[in-house]
């Protein structure tokens, strides 16, 4: 694809694999940051140069596609190209391969933004920034496209008085790590999506369908596609909890919802949207959920939505 450049080369570990036997959905994310930093230095905006430039970059949107497993002793690469270029923020895509077939992983598309590290707001990018972007201008191809979760199905009003009333259960509480900070000085992507990752099995728990449950009927999950929204800044020391809900299923899909809130403050931080399946840890094919857990999901939906009425 033309405009596109390599910007990491790596390797699945065996610690980043959970017990599904694949690699966890936070590692997407980590892998795909260090990424952008090979790309930043593309761009002319190193993060080298932050102290003299004052200009950081952030990630304002994600959206994930989970084309493939990827296991321990894989071989992965990233390549990245630019899809448009705005004067605040720029959208950037990203293909995940396995190094060895050349199979998709991951596809990613990242809404990001020229921070201003003094004021904490977004700035214009500056000339050098948007000339080599538009050198590495791509199109956006189908395999990166919304499937389970259009832009739109991310709620955007979020609060806790809402989360409350619709019932969201707490599935992680939490403190921000020092070492979890990047060069903006504030907590990196990946472990907004870490949260996102410990929150699932108490959210498969709630649905009555927990990890020993799971084990006991040969089945496991695994997330197909996610979409976050960053809405604030989390700092060293801040707490944090996420609150979920599970949507709805359509047949053997599952969404969920995670809303990510300052324990300090109780402002929302991130809102997340996923998509879901229930598989067959033998043949690793999907599988329909449970008939006493679709009964069970369809009743608590009901009695959300009822609550809303």
């Amino acid at each position: 694809m033309t405009g596109m450049i390599d910007t990491y080369k790596g390797y699945v570990s065996l610690q980043e694999c959970d017990e599904m036997g694949h690699m966890n959905i936070q590692h997407y994310i980590s892998k795909s940051s260090d990424s952008s930093y090979n790309l930043r230095v593309a761009l002319g905006h190193a993060a080298l140069d932050q102290a003299v430039s004052g200009l950081g970059y952030v990630a304002l949107e994600h959206h994930i596609r989970f084309h493939r497993e990827l296991r321990a002793s894989d071989l992965v690469t990233i390549r990245s190209g630019i899809v448009e270029i705005r004067d605040k923020t720029m959208r950037i895509y990203q293909e995940m391969r396995e190094a060895l077939d050349d199979r998709l992983a991951a596809t990613y598309v990242v809404d990001t933004g020229c921070l201003d590290l003094e004021t904490r707001r977004l700035t214009p990018w500056p000339d050098h920034v948007r000339a080599n972007a538009e050198r590495m201008r791509v199109a956006l191809p189908q395999e990166a496209e919304a499937r389970s979760l259009p832009r739109e199905a991310v709620e955007r009003d979020v609060s806790l008085a809402r989360a409350d009333a619709e019932g969201m259960t707490e599935t992680n509480r939490s403190v921000v790590n020092t070492w979890e900070c990047d060069t903006n000085g504030h907590m990196n992507a990946r472990f907004f999506m870490a949260r996102f990752s410990d929150a699932q099995g108490h959210m498969w728990a709630h649905a009555g369908l927990g990890r020993h449950e799971q084990a006991a009927r040969g089945l496991a999950t695994a997330t197909v596609e996610m979409r976050l929204t960053y809405l604030r800044e989390l700092r060293a020391g801040e707490t944090l909890f996420v609150r979920t809900a599970i949507l709805k299923t359509e047949g053997k899909t599952l969404r969920y919802r995670h809303w990510l809130f300052s324990g300090d403050t109780g402002e929302p931080a991130c809102a997340a949207e996923g998509a879901a399946l229930l598989f067959d840890r033998s043949t690793r094919k999907a599988v329909p959920l449970p008939e006493p857990i679709r009964q069970r999901l369809w009743n608590n939906s009901q009695s959300r939505n009822g609550s809303e009425e």
